[in-house]
């Protein structure tokens, strides 16, 4: 009985065993479908190196342009009697070597928007209006038959003079000779643009913002002036000319902005050029009689004796001054 008792609690003890054995077998041995992966990214190339040279824009002297005086041993044209820097009929950027050149360098892997702004802190400028004309002594006759000679004559200007133009090259190719070059450039849209103040010179930086918004309000002349940027910068998109800002001494100035865009991995190697230069023989005077003094002469005189404190005129500026700002920002 007592045998019998024992082999029944064995045999529960046997079945609680193969139900933990069953137990333990099914937590090792099942169906397993399993897939991993990995992974990896780095930081995206940026590597765009700006340069900007503008340090001496203008000087104290300009060499001469003309032969006779070169023969006889004059190398100088224009020279400041003090340390003061200036501008005058004849002198250029050119003349001095002194062309404010940004360059921009490398192959980024994001899309990138390269801007170069520029604006006038001031701007010689003659206003539109009527002046006395400092070209011509005029002689007249007394009661008495005593001569004598004054400046009787005037002038007026139309629109303001402001005789310093500028101009953007890329790579050493004039924006404006491109502008100027166009096919579709009709001799009607070209009177036009010029009288904008868009000359073959340039432009004033004073009129710079009154030109884009122009330019920017006719399809047709933002059509030529897109084209010329593109032929000059190529391999760039979405190249725009708008008006803006820069802050100066905490007051805000016009300023003009061309920018470009480029997609992620275009090689960038570019120069850019401001360059100025203040004509010495303007379009206007070879229209007028020869017999009679030229109109921008007879401003440029005006704005010399202004400048020589002659006599003081509120309508005549006759310092100049320029920012420019070179910048490359990454666009998503």
């Amino acid at each position: 009985m007592k045998k019998n008792k024992m082999m029944r609690i064995a045999s529960v003890l046997l079945v609680a065993v193969l139900i933990s054995t069953c137990a333990i077998s099914g937590t090792f041995a099942k169906y397993v479908t399993k897939v991993s992966g990995t992974d990896k990214a780095r930081v995206a190339k940026w590597g765009i190196v700006l340069t900007l040279s503008a340090g001496e824009v203008f000087d104290t002297e300009y060499i001469t342009h003309d032969e006779a005086a070169l023969e006889a041993g004059m190398e100088v044209s224009v020279k400041s009697s003090n340390e003061d820097k200036l501008v005058a009929p004849g002198t250029s950027a050119k003349d001095i070597d002194a062309e404010i050149t940004g360059k921009v360098t490398g192959t980024p892997e994001v899309a990138t928007r390269y801007a170069l702004t520029f604006g006038a802190v001031k701007d010689v400028v003659l206003k539109a209006g009527k002046y006395t004309d400092y070209t011509e002594l005029v002689p007249s006759t007394d009661n008495e038959g005593k001569t004598t000679y004054g400046y009787t004559n005037d002038f007026t200007l139309e629109a303001d003079y402001a005789p310093v133009k500028w101009d953007l090259k890329v790579n050493g190719k004039s924006l404006v000779e491109t502008i100027f070059a166009s096919e579709d450039l009709s001799s009607e849209i070209r009177a036009k643009l010029e009288a904008y103040g868009l000359t073959e010179d340039g432009a004033a930086l004073s009129s710079v913002e009154a030109i884009v918004k122009k330019i920017k309000a006719n399809d047709t002349y933002k059509q030529i002036v897109d084209e010329a940027l593109a032929e000059l910068v190529e391999g760039g998109y979405n190249f725009d000319i708008t008006e803006t800002t820069i802050k100066v001494d905490g007051e805000d100035i016009a300023a003009l902005s061309v920018s470009y865009d480029f997609e992620p991995g275009k090689e960038m190697n570019y120069e850019f050029t401001l360059t100025w230069k203040w004509a010495f023989e303007q379009a206007d005077d070879a229209d007028t009689d020869t017999d009679e003094t030229a109109l921008f002469d007879k401003a440029d005189t005006y704005l010399g004796n202004v400048a020589a404190g002659v006599f003081e005129d509120a309508n005549a500026t006759t310092e100049i001054s320029a920012v420019v700002i070179a910048s490359a920002t990454q666009i998503d």
